[in-house]
């Protein structure tokens, strides 16, 4: 009898065997982009799939996005970047013999926001519009009249005057955007005063427009973290390189750090990121 029991629980152990979830990020926060993988570990389950895209908790604005999808025979890789705090869920699904199954792993995702920010100010209430509505309503249409008689009849002028047009004219060289913003970073580092906060967005707008132009991408447009994923998906630059930085950045940008560094602390971190990122 005791062995018959013993079967049966074995055999239920592989029946219920669980897949292999893993996230490689720890202390997730609103706006990182988590990398999350799965991994099949029994041949009768199939079918691994993920819903890809913004995913919805409710009516108004995506909870997550999913992207990157990578799909292998047992096999799946994905990128999510969170828009909310609260405890996830990842929508994958796969079969196990005639039964769907889901993931089961929670993401606990945390708020940059401690509840205690005094730099939030509230808005004031609109000023009521009070009194003779329609008289005031024709004091608005007679001013923008004028004005708009006035802006004609400046044009009038400036058109029925001759024109000087110069024989030679020559297009003054316009700097590119990379090269300004590097001369506006080493200007900055040349100040007797340097704000670390200051230093760390400049260092960040050089650092996209730089990789905007070797990647033939815009990057301007996204954040901290979605730009260091982007460099983390499509160079060669090392992983720890890219997670120190992203800490630095959130660190130092998004807090309220008033701290000021001398020159020689300044440079030195220019330095040290120029040389990781080789620029």
């Amino acid at each position: 009898m005791a062995k018959y029991f013993i079967i049966y629980f074995l055999s239920s152990i592989a029946i219920y065997a669980l897949p292999k979830e893993s996230v490689l990020e720890n202390n997730i926060y609103v706006g990182d982009t988590v990398h999350y993988q799965i991994e099949l570990t029994e041949s009768h389950e199939s079918n691994l799939d993920v819903a890809e895209g913004d995913i919805y908790y409710d009516d108004t604005v995506p909870s997550f996005k999913i992207f990157n999808v990578i799909k292998e025979k047992s096999k799946l890789k994905t990128s999510i970047i969170f828009f909310k705090p609260g405890d996830y869920t990842i929508p994958v699904t796969w079969t196990t013999k005639d039964d769907s199954m889901k993931s089961a792993l929670t993401i606990k995702v945390k708020s940059q926001l401690l509840g205690n920010e005094t730099d939030i100010e509230d808005i004031e209430p609109p000023i009521n519009f009070s009194g003779p509505y329609f008289f005031r309503l024709l004091i608005v249409i007679l001013i923008t009249s004028i004005n708009i008689y006035l802006l004609y009849a400046l044009y009038l002028y400036w058109k029925s005057k001759p024109k000087v047009v110069d024989a030679l004219w020559e297009k003054q060289p316009v700097l590119e955007e990379k090269t300004k913003r590097l001369h506006n970073l080493e200007t900055y580092l040349q100040s007797d005063k340097i704000s670390e906060k200051k230093l760390a967005f400049k260092i960040s707008e050089y650092l996209k427009e730089a990789f905007s132009k070797k990647l033939g991408q815009n990057l301007l447009g996204k954040t901290d973290s979605e730009f260091l994923a982007e460099l983390f998906d499509r160079t060669h630059i090392e992983d720890s390189i890219l997670r120190e930085l992203r800490i630095y950045f959130r660190n130092t940008k998004y807090d309220d750090n008033l701290t000021e560094i001398s020159k020689e602390k300044a440079a030195a971190i220019w330095e040290k990121i120029k040389q990781d990122f080789e620029l």
